[in-house]
């Protein structure tokens, strides 16, 4: 007689596969806190580093814009210039994204910094729930500071050491608010390897109850299976 020997196999191979995804998880998670400090260390040197307006490179003809070329807002509708084009959009999408409300009576509760607003509404009784960065309501934008730019021109591998772009961070048109898109995009990553964790934590604990609970009396009575051989014997399994 040989009760939950299968199964249990198949439940302990269940719980290696849960534990490489959770290790996946982690080292990813970890990676993205890395990116997330090399940004704000371009950030920071970015705002200390002195701006030459005698030095700063002045425009192609190609990256030049038109003196009365004017684009509509994908949002509002509105025509605007195209050298204030992103920023006119910017402010329409949080305009548009303070009426959308999202949040839970319940706050995060993490050891690192969440990436999640949290901040708490006593009118509705809720946390805010939108990414930290790029909620319009409890993160209000910073006037924008005398120094450079500072956005990597090689997206592609960002380190401390890749090369930047040197404008003024107020004439520079090309990289609007690129830490913010960059950290968003990094915050939400974090967001679904942190899910991802909390359900292969969740699966491995169900996983685990039904090992500890597969030898009692009504679990063989309810899951038992009995082979017959063609010999005429049978055998509880």
């Amino acid at each position: 007689m040989n009760r939950g020997g299968t199964a249990r196999r198949f439940d302990e191979e269940q719980i290696s596969d849960l534990e490489k995804q959770q290790t996946v998880a982690h080292q990813k998670i970890l990676e993205l806190q890395n990116q997330r400090l090399v940004i704000m260390n371009l950030i920071k040197n970015a705002k200390a580093t002195i701006l030459d307006n005698n030095s700063e490179e002045d425009l192609s003809e190609e990256e030049a814009p038109a003196d009365n070329e004017e684009v509509d807002c994908v949002i509002c509708g509105m025509a605007c210039t195209d050298k204030n084009a992103v920023r006119h959009m910017e402010r329409c999408y949080n305009k548009f994204e303070s009426k959308l409300g999202l949040g839970s009576t319940v706050k995060c509760h993490v050891t690192w910094e969440s990436p999640v607003c949290d901040a708490y509404d006593r009118q509705q009784g809720t946390y805010c729930k939108k990414l930290r960065v790029l909620c319009p309501d409890h993160n209000k934008e910073k006037e924008e500071h005398d120094g450079i730019c500072g956005c990597p021109l090689d997206l592609s591998d960002i380190s401390e050491k890749s090369t930047v772009c040197h404008k003024g961070k107020r004439a520079c048109n090309k990289h609007t608010s690129w830490e913010k898109l960059r950290l968003a995009e990094i915050d939400m990553e974090r967001v679904l390897q942190d899910l991802k964790l909390e359900d292969s934590f969740e699966e491995m604990r169900k996983v685990k109850y039904r090992m500890a609970h597969r030898t009692n009396l009504l679990q063989i009575l309810l899951n038992g299976t009995i082979c017959h051989n063609q010999e005429g014997q049978s055998s509880v399994t």
